[in-house]
């Protein structure tokens, strides 16, 4: 008896249960507040973007012009810099070498060309006159010796073979001494000016291979091509560095100003005009509007790499970049940080803009 009543009961227990879990898996489950309130846009009629905060100068890159070892860097991270500020030095020990012998190299060009420039030195003059005048004694001792020559043949003293050796001697001496005339008269009139042009010729190589010398280490001394802050620092005394593409080893800005650069997918494009006003959302801060001011169109249309993951959004879509200058950013704001910016593109807008 109990059996057969049972069965019939533990049936209509688990048809309710069943029932109960059905209706109460099937209530709308209560609406959860976001962990973040996304942006709202502020605008009737609007062009949506996503932009990323910059320098007003842009990210300057910054790496090594020459392969070498990082021997000091002299800046960190939020460091105000001028524009030729040595930012970090790479080991120039062999610049330095070859930088002392191009130095000795041009003393020495520049000692040949004034040797040649002040010659004769007068301390030359008395030795190139006692040569002449050795020459000359020589060559009259000669003469007279041949003059009596001539009265001895024609004696039948000498022989003629005597005669002619005695000639041959005497012209011998007047050679002698119009070379040494010739030669005392070239040191009296100084260096060739064409030798000049060669020994000014070689002080001027020496001086160029100097100046290259000098770049060369220059080159090895990395200075800040701007005013602005140090964003990044990637490079430590000790280290190696190349100078392959792409290769940061540091990153400067200038942040008197705060620019963000938007992408306006090429679909919004037809309803864009330059100078309509805007309005960012720092990503997290949906609560904090930041005006924005119109700076310039970077006239490139180029493919997106800056994704949102939205569900529309397409990886083949090709956008133009804006820039918008910030006006009055909370203290908040970094360079790199994602702003959610919305353009006013009203009838209202757009002509006052035009005006």
């Amino acid at each position: 008896m109990n059996r057969a009543f049972g069965l019939p009961l533990l049936a209509a227990a688990a048809f309710s249960f069943m029932s109960w879990h059905l209706v109460k898996s099937h209530e709308p489950a209560p609406d959860a507040e976001p962990p973040v309130i996304p942006s709202r846009n502020p605008y009737t009629s609007t062009i949506a973007g996503a932009g990323l905060v910059e320098p007003r100068s842009e990210n300057l890159k910054v790496a090594a012009i020459v392969p070498g070892v990082v021997t000091k860097v002299h800046v960190h991270v939020g460091q105000c810099v001028q524009a030729g500020d040595l930012l970090f030095e790479l080991d120039d020990r062999q610049r330095q070498a070859d930088l002392v012998v191009q130095q000795a190299a041009v003393a020495e060009s520049k000692a040949a060309l004034s040797r040649a420039r002040h010659a004769p030195r007068t301390e030359d003059l008395p030795p190139s006159i006692a040569r002449v005048e050795k020459a000359r004694a020589e060559m009259m001792a000669q003469k007279d010796q041949f003059e009596r020559t001539k009265e001895l043949v024609s004696s039948k003293v000498l022989t003629q073979e005597d005669f002619i050796q005695r000639q041959q001697s005497y012209l011998a001496a007047q050679a002698a001494l119009s070379l040494a005339e010739a030669e005392d008269a070239r040191l009296r009139a100084g260096t060739w000016k064409e030798d000049l042009a060669v020994l000014e010729a070689q002080v001027a190589r020496a001086e160029s291979l100097l100046q290259q010398a000098s770049i060369e280490i220059e080159r090895l001394q990395i200075r800040a091509p701007i005013a602005g802050t140090v964003l990044k620092v990637d490079v430590r005394p000790g280290e190696y560095v190349g100078t392959p593409p792409g290769q940061t080893l540091l990153v400067l800005g200038d942040l008197s100003k705060l620019h963000v650069r938007v992408d306006i997918d090429e679909q919004d494009l037809p309803r864009f005009r330059p100078g309509l006003p805007g309005t960012g959302y720092v990503r997290g801060d949906s609560q904090t509007p930041i005006s924005l001011a119109f700076v310039r169109v970077e006239p490139y249309a180029e493919p997106k790499k800056s994704l949102t993951n939205a569900g529309g959004e397409r990886v083949d879509t090709r956008v133009l970049q804006v820039l918008y200058e910030l006006q009055s950013p909370p203290e908040t704001v970094y360079v790199g940080q994602q702003i959610d910016v919305f353009l006013d593109t009203s009838q209202s807008a757009t002509r006052r803009s035009a005006d």
